[in-house]
């Protein structure tokens, strides 16, 4: 008995903790379907918002730093697993800046272990996303 509370306890130290799922919100919203939106690590801002738009992932990125590139010349790439797919921009329907992930980046997130988005920021490194199993799911939903 005491050897299988050890091994738990082990187990439960070891085993890898996604500390950014809890900056992960969804929600399906009226009119838009399912949208997963990346919160900041205090959670009083939104970094990116996606959501499915014509069977396509459509990321808003709206973080804003002193010197940081306007929407229409920001470039932003999503890293899945080791492997980049760049987000083509364009304008929505609503006039906003969006950014389109390409059908192999969709097919990709849906089995995704990893998600970075390399988007401007003053420390010049990507966002780390970790699992995001709601970034995920979403892309499991989006037709």
């Amino acid at each position: 008995m005491l050897i299988a509370a050890m091994t738990a306890a082990l187990t439960l130290t070891a085993a890898p903790v996604d500390e950014r799922s809890a900056q992960w919100v969804t929600h399906d919203v009226s009119g838009e379907g399912p949208v997963a939106s990346f919160l900041n690590w205090n959670f009083t801002s939104v970094i990116t918002r996606a959501h499915c738009a014509g069977g396509q992932i459509t990321f808003q990125y709206f973080y804003d730093f002193p010197g940081s590139p306007g929407p229409g010349e920001r470039v932003l790439t999503v890293t899945i697993d080791n492997t980049d797919y760049a987000l083509t921009p364009s304008v929505d329907e609503m006039d906003r800046q969006v950014y389109t992930l390409s059908p192999e980046g969709k097919a990709a997130l849906r089995q995704a272990r990893n998600v970075d988005l390399d988007a401007p920021n003053e420390a010049d490194e990507p966002w780390y996303l970790g699992r995001s199993a709601a970034l995920v799911n979403l892309a499991r939903r989006c037709g």
